[in-house]
This record gives structure tokens, sequence and C-alpha cells, in this order.
């Protein structure tokens, strides 16, 4: 049964519905940043290290990756709107649970996994409840105000998040989060649920532990990389068993839609090229996005001594750039093959991380880094502006919702990636820098080489240039700017390896974008010329402002 609503079932209580979806999604949208830019803060407070700040990132990234598709089945099997409110409850218990978090382990049960789980019913709820409560235009109007709202606290979540961070406490805004989640709870009665899906899915329980087991694993090996190495037993053998868990579950899903069984994800749907090819490629540029989300915050913090709200300053042309460009390209698909769009924004990504790269080297002040971060932040957005649409124009109807849960899945495992691998190169790298240049500088005496070795690598594991400081304070002048000089260069050794690694994942996401086939988007007067070329030629894909306005049934 299609979830679509008649104009005249439009809510009468449109802008009120329209302002608790939007305050839900904006407190989504800002939590992440919010955490990036309160790295210094929470090592200081929490008493823990970069790396461990590092695996509650990834960790709930991961979650949502892992758990984005569930989410979406569950929401058909509850309802959109029970979904939702349960979505809230969780996440309003996560955030409580960090703002009062003693250690670092509570932030990863409340941010990473429960804040996690709530987002992973709360994103797909959102897209449904406003197809059941606007229609027409309006309908139209809401996606926009959304998007717009997702925008803005992308962009400007840094700058909220670090002010806050600097002036009041880290533990204050994610107060604030959960005081804004009680409210949108409250006040979720008066939004409209969706019509039932009949026949109503069943989950596919084994698909999911399978699917989270498989991510878990592999993901979770990357990050051990920082302190045991890639070639680590340990390492090996998480990475391998995830992926050999993988292709159990890929084996599990193809197997059970053979059957007519329920699935977490139907195979097939990867027939289509805009899937197969589009998937991989919008990873990649989340795996990037992530990248520099992490590296920026720890350099500025670990290296130049910002605090938060200077960090969100320094961040800020990333995200006037992705800003700008997601909110004014995506016409440019009707005219020009989003393909080649697509591969244009995913190279300046890389000239973005190549000029960024160069200019950390002297960089003093937020502006010497501005110039990279906004080719970077321009690139995001002229990628985010084109990309997801075209992969879900190549899907059928009845495919939408399953398309859009895969798009999060890819975007969320991308970040994951990212952050995970840019984190695990600066701080391997940078570690082993600074070991090798102190044991091989003439200047700094032999029987101190060891624990000068030990500060210095504290200094960076734990986002903090205090102890750093006063050990050179300690010592003459000239082991004084010796130790500044090794510091300083095996550092920019991590950051600009991480930025390189960003930046080959860039590039192979514009290699990968071959496969994408040569497909324009419709304007809207093209709307119902495509629908009569869709119904006689079923080649040809309905594009996805008409999959939101055909009736279509939803796969179980």
């Amino acid at each position: 049964m299609s979830r679509d609503i008649d104009e005249t079932r439009t809510s009468s209580r449109g802008p009120v519905v329209l302002a608790v979806l939007s305050a839900a999604m904006f407190v989504y949208v800002i939590d992440t940043t919010l955490m990036n830019v309160s790295i210094s803060a929470l090592v200081e407070d929490l008493d823990t290290t970069v790396g461990m700040v590092q695996t509650a990132i990834t960790l709930y990234t991961l979650t949502m990756a892992s758990f984005m598709l569930t989410g979406g089945k569950l929401g058909d099997i509850w309802g959109s709107k029970r979904a939702f409110r349960i979505g809230l409850i969780v996440y309003g218990i996560g955030t409580t649970i960090t703002a009062v978090a003693p250690t670092i382990g509570f932030v990863m049960i409340g941010w990473s996994i429960l804040e996690g789980l709530g987002s992973a019913l709360i994103v797909p709820a959102i897209n449904t409840l406003v197809r059941a409560n606007f229609a027409g235009t309006k309908r139209a109007s809401a996606y926009g105000v959304l998007f717009g709202v997702a925008a803005a606290g992308a962009a400007f979540g840094p700058l909220i998040g670090g002010w806050v961070t600097t002036y009041l406490s880290w533990r204050v805004a994610f107060g604030a989060e959960a005081l804004i989640v009680l409210g949108v709870l409250l006040a979720s009665g008066l939004i409209n649920d969706a019509p039932a899906v009949i026949p109503k899915p069943k989950l596919d329980v084994v698909g999911v532990v399978l699917s989270v087991a498989g991510l878990g694993l592999f993901v979770f090996g990357i990050l051990q990389t920082s302190s045991r190495g890639w070639s680590d037993p340990v390492v090996l053998t998480l990475i391998g068993a995830g992926i050999v868990v993988t292709g159990v579950f890929i084996w599990w899903v193809v197997r059970r839609e053979a059957a007519g069984a329920p699935v977490l994800v139907h195979p097939s749907i990867f027939r289509h090229r805009t899937t197969s090819a589009g998937l991989p490629i919008l990873s990649t540029q989340t795996f990037a996005q992530a990248g520099l989300l992490f590296l920026i915050p720890l350099f500025t913090q670990s290296v130049l001594g910002f605090d938060a709200l200077q960090t969100g300053i320094t961040l800020l042309p990333l995200s006037i750039g992705v800003l700008l460009t997601s909110t004014l390209t995506p016409s440019l698909g009707r005219k020009i093959y989003p393909k080649y769009i697509i591969q244009v924004g995913l190279v300046l990504l890389f000239v973005g991380g190549f000029i960024l790269a160069q200019s950390i080297e002297t960089a003093t002040q937020a502006s010497d880094m501005a110039l990279g971060l906004l080719i970077g932040g321009l690139a995001i957005g002229v990628i985010a502006g084109q990309l997801p649409n075209l992969i879900l124009s190549g899907v059928d109807p009845d495919e939408a919702s399953e398309a859009s849960g895969l798009q999060g899945t890819a975007q969320n495992l991308g970040m994951a990636l990212g952050t995970a691998v840019i984190g695990t190169v600066i701080l391997s790298v940078g570690l082993s820098s600074m070991g090798s240049r102190v044991n091989e500088s003439p200047i700094i005496p032999q029987d101190t080489k060891a624990q000068i070795t030990s500060v210095l690598e504290s200094g960076l594991n734990e986002a903090s240039r205090q102890e750093v400081d006063d050990t050179i304070a300690a010592a003459t002048p000239e082991v004084q700017s010796e130790i500044g000089t090794v510091y300083h260069e095996a550092v920019l050794d991590g950051f600009q390896g991480a930025i390189l690694v960003g930046g080959v994942v860039a590039l192979l996401g514009a290699l990968l974008a071959i496969r994408l086939p040569k497909q324009k988007l419709p304007g809207k007067a093209g709307v119902e010329e495509v629908i009569r070329e869709a119904v006689r030629n079923p080649t040809i894909p309905a594009m996805q402002l008409e999959m939101e306005d055909l009736p279509g049934k939803t796969r179980t």
C-alpha cells in the first residue's frame, strides 16, 4: 500500500509539524560536528586519549551504518510515528548519558550506541512522515525546508558547538540536545502517522546480525591498526573475519530473496548501475569528508593550541563551501551528465586536500588553511548535489525506500572508515616519525631521549601541547629548538600522510565514477513525459521527483 497522500489530506497543522521534524533533523545533523570540535575538551575532562575519542566517533557512524536499513524496516513494521517516537526516546536517553558521562566508556554507550540507534530510527521516519503530512507543492516545500535545516546545521554546527564548548561546556551542548529531543517527543502527537504498510513486512533478524557483525569486525580491525599495526595477527583476524561474515551475509540475502522470503536488503537492487556504482562512490566522498572533520580539529587543537571555538571558525570555509554548492548546483544535472559533475567534484576534492597539505606546513592561524578547506567544501557540495539524486533516479518506484536506506548505510560506513583510517594514519605515522626523529637527533641528550619521546607522543595522542611546552621550557635553548622542530615535523608527517590518503580515496571515487551511466536529471516541466516514457519503456528509470508522486508498493 502506498504511503502517499492526496492534497486534501495534507495536515492543517503543517507549519507546526514541519517545525517538529526540522528540530529533530537539526539535532541529528549537528551532533557529529559537536563531537569533532570538542576532541581536546573530551580528552582533558574525561582523562582519555585521542584514540579513544576516535573510537567513539567511528562507533557512532558505524552504528548508524549497521542499523539504518533496520530502522527503515522497523518503521514499516511498527508504523513510522511509533518508530520516530521510540527513536527519540532512545536518542534522548543517549544524549543525557553523554551529558553526564564520567568516562569515555559512558560516552560510547550514550553517544556512539544509543544516539546512533536512535538516529537509525529517526532519520528514515522523518522522510516517511513528511510524505504522510504534506502533499503536492507543500510536500516539495517541506523537503526544501528540511534540506535547508540540514545544510545550515552542517554549515554552522562546528561554530555553534565550538562556542558552547569553549564558553560553557560540551556537556551543556548535549544537555541542550536532550531538552530539544524532549520537546520534539512531546509535540510528536501533532504529527499524522503514515498509512500502514500492507502486507506488514517481517524483519530478517539473521540478516541484521550478520550485517552488523561483518561491518563491526571489519571497522574495529582497522581501528586497531593505530596501536597494533597493519601486520598484527589480531588486526588481520578481525578484518578477515569481517570480510568472511559480510560474505556470508551476501550469500544469506541472495538465498532468501530467491526463496521469496523477507530480507534486510534485496540484492536485485544492485542490478541498477546507479546503485552498484553510485554507493561505493558515495562512501569514498564521505570517507574523505569524515577524515577532514577529524584531522583538522585534531591538528588545530594538538598543534596550534586552538580551543573549540577557534576550531569551529577554522572549519567554517569547509562548511560554507558545502552549503553553497550543495544548494546551488543540483540543477546542473539537468544540463550536464551528473557523472561528469561528480568526477570533477572528486578531483577537486583531491586538489583541495593537496593545497591543505601544503598550507599546514606553515599554518599558525585559521585563515592559513581557508583556501584548501573552501575548495574541499565546494567539492563535497558539488558531489552531494548530484550523487544522491542520481542513485535514487535509477531505481524503480517500489525500490525508492530501500535505495534511500542504502544511501544512509553507504554514507555512514564511509564516515566510519574515514574516521578510523585517517585517525590511524595520523597517529601511527606521526608517532613513528617522532620516535625516529628523536633517536636520530645529535642535539637531544641520549639519556633524555626516551622521556622526550614519551612526552612528545602523549602531546599528539592527548590533543594537548601543555606537557610538550612544559618539557621544552625545562631544556636548554638549543634542545628547546630541536624538540620543537622534531615535534612539528613529525606531526606534519602524520597529518600530511592522512590528507594524502583521503585524496587518494577521492581519486579512486573519480575512477569508480566511470561506471556511472550517462543520464541527466529531468526538469519539472518534463515530469509527465518521463512518466509516460517510463511506462512505455521499462529500461528508462523514473527520476527521484516522480517517485515522490507516483504510487508504488513497498517491498517486504
